[in-house]
Formats: C-alpha cells, structure tokens, sequence
C-alpha cells in the first residue's frame, strides 16, 4: 500500500496548474501527471446465478506520475508511478501498480525494473479487450505474474520485442525462490500487425507477504496475435493455450470487430475457450462508447461467459474522464 502522501503530493502539483501536460524543472528533466476518474454501474452475476448490483469506481480512478532525466542525446533515466483508488467506496485503500524504473537508450533499447504488466500480457493476449471499463471482457489467457519484475525491450524499424524475467519468493514456512519468463515480439506489416509470444510461470503468483503464498495454477503460455485496420474499422484475432501445472492445456480461439463513427466507437468479439477433455463454451462481449468532447467518455459494456448459472456475465454503465 501507498502511502497517502504521495497522492496529496499529486493532487497539490495539479492544483497549481499543471494538468494533463509536462512540467519541466530544467531542459534535461521532464515530469508527467495524469489523473482519471470515473464511476459506473455494474450488475454481475455470482457464482450462484444471482445478479449483485453495485456502483463502482474501481479501476478506473488513478494518479499517474511520471519523470525522466536526459543524461545525452541517446540515454535517458526514468521512474513511473501508478497510484490507484476506489473514491466510491469509503476508506478505500490506496495501491500502487504499474511501477517502474529504469534507463532507457535510443540505440541499445530499454531495461524496466518494477511491477507492470509484461510485453505479451499487452500486445497478444488482451487484443480482443472491447470493453472501455472494469468488467465486461471475456477470459483472458493467463500470461503474467505479479512478482517483481524485470524487462528488457527494443524497437528495430517495425520489429519490436522484450524479455521479461519475474521472481516471487515464497511463504515463511518454505521461503524458496520462484523464477517465471516470458518472449513476445510484434512486427508491423503496413495496416497489419502480428504479435506473438511465449511465457513460463513463477511457482507462487506474488510475495508471500502480500498473498500468503498463493501458488500459480497455469505453468505455460503461448500465443500469437493478428490485428489489421482499415480506416475506422480495426479486425483482430488471437489463438492461444495455456498450460495448467497438472499439464491441462486450455485452448483459447477468438476474434474481435471495432468500429469508429464520429463520437461514437463500437467494439464486439467472441471467443472459444476449451479445456483438454473437456466441453469447451463460447464467450462474448460487445461494447459501446460515447465521446461527447475531448477526454471524457460514456459508455455500455456487456459480457456472456457461458458459465454454469451465468457466472460472471455482466452489464456495466459507465463515464470516465481524464485530466
């Protein structure tokens, strides 16, 4: 948890003018402050098929903060914070996430260190995310873990990559080390991207101070990514599997659609998701948005996730705004 501070510290900076934009110290060093909020309803259904209302804002309220040095014309220092809220919800707590810090070399490419998500968790596996809030996305493949993190990553013309490395130690009682990698690369073809990418998991999901020593389920991921776009019109596909640590392998086969009219953007995809030697089920989800001016958004999410009773799908009605 995130001491409270920093947050007054974010929100001072803003008060006295700087919103959404840079504020530069000197020539050589570059600050960065962004806030988004926003809230909405939700109804969701529970594992036994009765639908929980609720008015949210989790996920879509944060403090982002942003710094970077210049040292010469190719190298560059810098450190991103991600502070994260719920202001719906009395005493919520505040989170840190999407942390990093790291140097940065225009020739040589970039090296991370922090808690974020990795290259193909961002590029492969959430290509077919429609929705524009907090719920309403189909399963997605497991492919990260949220222990502390290491990435390297290059762009080369139209050809970029990384290789992420995470570590997750685990509880008192056996305080081993759990080692988890990943490899995903994406390269532009004109309208058409391919991505696609390779990940072992860490035994434990994060430290054992913040999870008890939770242990991961899946073991392996692949998955390989196609998008192209048309204009307003953006076609995307994924084929994935993930491979449990009993050695089940779930297939995940899906396609999306997006479309942008003016003020509106329309987003649906459906995927199928089958287990190893077992019944697969259809997924769905299906959004729409409206930007009515520059930064701010309505919107209307929907999921069906096929499961026994209806569990999980959902409806969530939302706005959001960014400064």
């Amino acid at each position: 948890m995130l001491n409270k501070s920093v947050v007054a510290i974010a929100v001072a900076t803003l008060a006295m003018g700087v919103q959404a934009g840079e504020l530069a110290t000197d020539k050589d060093v570059k600050f960065e402050v962004n806030v988004d909020v926003g809230t909405y309803h939700v109804s969701k259904r529970n594992a036994a098929g009765r639908d929980i209302n609720e008015v949210m804002g989790k996920g879509l309220n944060q403090v982002e903060i942003k710094a970077t040095k210049n040292i010469n014309e190719d190298i560059s220092i810098f450190g991103e914070i991600e502070v994260d809220y719920d202001p719906v919800v009395d005493n919520s707590n505040f989170v840190s996430d999407d942390t990093r810090v790291g140097i940065a070399s225009k020739k040589y490419g970039r090296f991370s260190a922090g808690q974020f998500d990795n290259y193909i968790e961002d590029n492969v596996m959430e290509v077919l995310g429609v929705g524009h809030g907090e719920n309403g996305f189909m399963t997605e493949p497991g492919s990260a873990n949220k222990g502390r993190h290491l990435q390297y990553s290059h762009k080369l013309g139209d050809l970029a990559f990384a290789v992420d490395y995470t570590s997750a130690i685990g509880p008192a009682t056996n305080p081993e080390n759990s080692n988890g990698f990943a490899l995903a690369a994406s390269y532009k073809f004109g309208s058409l991207t391919l991505a696609g990418g390779w990940s072992e998991f860490a035994k434990y999901k994060a430290d054992s101070s913040k999870n008890q020593g939770e242990l991961n389920t899946d073991r392996y991921a692949t998955g390989l990514a196609v998008t192209y776009q048309m204009g307003n019109l953006g076609l995307k596909g994924l084929v994935a599997e993930v491979e449990s640590t009993t050695k089940i392998k779930t297939s995940y086969t899906g396609v999306a659609l997006t479309y942008v009219m003016g003020q509106f953007d329309f987003g649906v995809s459906m995927q199928k998701v089958k287990p190893e030697n077992a019944n697969g089920r259809d997924e769905w989800s299906a959004g729409v948005g409206y930007t009515p001016f520059k930064n701010m958004q309505f919107y209307l999410d929907f999921a069906g996730l096929a499961k026994p009773k209806g569990e999980g799908d959902v409806v969530e009605l939302g706005l959001k705004y960014t400064f």
